[in-house]
């Protein structure tokens, strides 16, 4: 695969996940460009695959958003994990701090039985 088909494949991915890691926390394109000091055509375009963006801006997203980097690379990096212990883990990341605990809670729970 050439170089710039994989640098493509991997921006759209991440702007997928980006994307639907907004519309989970019900947020807007205007409301994450406003956040991030951005404009909205940024954010579509990052959103389309079309933009790269720096390390400040991932990370500032994620900070927005309340996820784990690993959301937004989600499918793209290897975890060396097991398929279904990989699902679970995306499915954890992905959550809002507040469910977060209670998923902490409920495997404390269940490790105490």
């Amino acid at each position: 695969m050439k170089k710039s088909n994989r640098k493509q494949e991997l921006l759209q991915t991440i702007g997928n996940n980006i994307k639907s890691l907004r519309l989970a926390k019900g947020m807007t394109q205007e409301q994450l460009a406003e956040k991030l000091d951005h404009s909205v055509n940024f954010v579509s375009l990052i959103e389309l695959g079309k933009s790269g963006m720096s390390v400040e801006t991932i990370v500032d997203i994620c900070n927005i958003l309340d996820v784990d980097v690993n959301c937004i690379f989600k499918s793209l990096v290897d975890y060396r994990i097991q398929n279904k212990d990989r699902k679970l883990i995306d499915n954890i990341l992905s959550l809002a701090k507040e469910d977060k605990e209670i998923v902490e809670k409920l495997v404390e729970h269940l490790g105490k039985k």
